[in-house]
C-alpha cells in the first residue's frame, strides 16, 4: 500500500510540476536574487516523499475500500549551486473532507555543511486548492506569506547517497531524532 501511495504521490507531483511549466513566469518561478550556496556533492536534483494516515475508510454499506484519512507528498528540487529551488507540498484531506491543496515555493537553497543545515530562501510561492474537485484557490502568495515561508524553512539534514532514503530533513525547531525525520528518495 505504501509503495502504491508513493507512486501515486510521485506521479501527481510530476504531473503538477509539468502542467505548471507553461505558467512559471506568471507564478514567479523565474530567477531569484536571494542567497544560495553549493549543495553537497551529488545531492542536487529532485527529491520526493509521501505519507498517508493509517486510517482506512471503508464504505459500511458495501465493504469497499474508499481511501485513507489523510495523504501528503513533497517534492524538493535544487541545482548544484543551490539555485532554482522548488518545494511543492501536496495535501489531500481524505475522503471525508474533500479538500486538496498544493503550495509551490520557488527560491534558492543555502547549505551550511558545518551545522548540517539547509535553508530554503523563498522568492515567491503559489497556492492552489480544491474542494470536492472544484478549484477554489489559485493565487500568488503575498509578500508577508513568502517571508513567513523563508522564516520557517530551515532544516537539519543528512545526506548519504548509499542509503535507501539518501536525503533526510528535520525541522530546525524540533530535536533531531528519527521521530521527526522526513526521508526523501530521488524522483
Amino acid at each position: 500500500m505504501r509503495k502504491l501511495f508513493f507512486i501515486v504521490c510521485t506521479a501527481g507531483t510530476l504531473l503538477f510540476n509539468s502542467s505548471c511549466d507553461k505558467d512559471k513566469d506568471e507564478q514567479g518561478g523565474g530567477p531569484c536574487n536571494l542567497p544560495s550556496s553549493p549543495a553537497p556533492a551529488g545531492a542536487a536534483g529532485g527529491w520526493v516523499r509521501g505519507s498517508a494516515s493509517s486510517t482506512v475508510v471503508v464504505d459500511s454499506y458495501n465493504g469497499k475500500y474508499v481511501g485513507t484519512g489523510f495523504k501528503t507528498g513533497q517534492y524538493l528540487k535544487f541545482d548544484a549551486n543551490g539555485k532554482n529551488a522548488e518545494l511543492t507540498i501536496l495535501v489531500d484531506g481524505g475522503y471525508y473532507s474533500g479538500t486538496q491543496a498544493v503550495t509551490r515555493m520557488y527560491g534558492n537553497v543555502v547549505f551550511d555543511e558545518a551545522e548540517q543545515t539547509m535553508e530554503l530562501q523563498v522568492c515567491n510561492a503559489w497556492y492552489r486548492g480544491w474542494q470536492n474537485g472544484k478549484m477554489t484557490i489559485n493565487r500568488a502568495a503575498t509578500a508577508e506569506e513568502v517571508q513567513g515561508m523563508t522564516d520557517h524553512n530551515k532544516f537539519y539534514y543528512s545526506y548519504d547517497p548509499s542509503a535507501n532514503y539518501p536525503l533526510i530533513l528535520w525541522f530546525q525547531s524540533l530535536p533531531v531524532d528519527d521521530n521527526h525525520a522526513n526521508s526523501f528518495r530521488r524522483d
